[in-house]
């Protein structure tokens, strides 16, 4: 067992992989950036779900006193995997890369330095696809702002003679999602209507965030028996057209939904962003179960339907 500090952990997939982590035998630490009263709705869901899994801090955001002071505190520690990031605005044009790096830089040196002092073994840092997508180079403003920002955690962990890893995402779907493609999806399901897919031909790699979460908890793994890893993990799930992911949800919604789950496919004659963003190393051919992951990912979205949470949020 091994006792992890794990920012980030009521996003989405944060939350995902403290549990995958908790499942691998793991302690979690989970120091939160808000106070507990400004959780409401899915991140209430999610909290609870968190509480259960981890050992949770209120108002400890990343390189504050009370982060410093945790790393003091909390005893001996293995792992510091770093999730959250902070990024306003990150889909615009105009998102300020500089702003990003600084801001999500800011206190690293410090943080760093404590966790070394409290044991730490490895740092691993969440990365995007879009860092590195078209040819090397960032897709958009904050693909580079995230490039830069784990460029710069990667020197200041190796620096400090600790491993590092940076774990790349790309398109995680599953329970306590909101507001993504598929979201839309059962938003014109529900009402009756049929889902549009509005960059049907573009290739991306959309990935059952259960396996996402094994695949981060294996990386912990190898990182612990590794004392000098030093490399980039990148899940892979269902790559593909965008247009024909939309298809494959429809088809698992339609049969547990007892309805018809259309899709429109608009034609796509602007592509902004590559072609092809996807990971590379493949999660779909180990064992999981599959039936059940997308049980459970209709029932979610019946839930959230019954609660009226679907269409209060666009």
């Amino acid at each position: 067992m091994a006792r992890i500090l794990l920012t980030g952990a009521t996003s989405f997939t944060g939350v995902w992989i403290a549990q995958a982590l908790n499942e691998a035998g793991h302690q979690v630490i989970a120091p939160l950036k808000r106070a507990q009263g400004d959780y409401a709705g899915l991140r209430l869901d999610r909290v609870a779900r968190l509480k259960a899994v981890a050992e949770v801090t209120f108002e400890t955001p990343f390189g504050s006193p009370a982060f410093l002071d945790l790393l003091k505190t909390a005893g001996p520690l293995d792992i510091l995997a770093h999730h959250a990031a902070d990024i306003p605005g990150y889909r615009n044009a105009d998102y300020d890369v500089a702003a990003g790096v600084t801001r999500n830089l800011g206190g690293a040196g410090p943080v760093f330095e404590a966790a070394a002092k409290a044991g730490v073994r490895g740092i691993i840092a969440t990365g995007t696809g879009f860092e590195d997508a078209a040819g090397g180079l960032a897709v958009s403003p904050y693909g580079l702002s995230k490039k830069l920002t784990n460029d710069g955690f990667r020197h200041l962990a190796l620096w400090r003679g600790l491993a590092f890893g940076r774990f790349m995402i790309n398109g995680p779907f599953g329970p306590l999602e909101e507001g993504r493609l598929v979201w839309s999806l059962f938003q014109a399901w529900f009402a009756g209507k049929a889902g549009v897919v509005r960059t049907p031909d573009y290739v991306r790699d959309n990935i059952p965030v259960v396996l996402l979460a094994r695949a981060y908890a294996e990386l912990v793994a190898e990182m612990l028996q590794t004392p000098k890893l030093d490399r980039v993990c990148r899940p892979a799930g269902y790559v593909g057209a965008q247009g024909d992911f939309a298809l494959r949800v429809a088809g698992e919604a339609s049969v547990r939904l007892g309805r018809e789950c259309a899709v429109e496919r608009l034609a796509q004659t602007d592509f902004p962003e590559p072609y092809l963003v996807a990971n590379t190393e493949p999660t779909l051919t180990r064992p999981w179960d599959e039936t059940g992951f997308w049980d459970a990912y209709v029932d979610y979205y019946r839930e959230v339907e019954a609660r009226g949470l679907l269409t209060a949020l666009a």
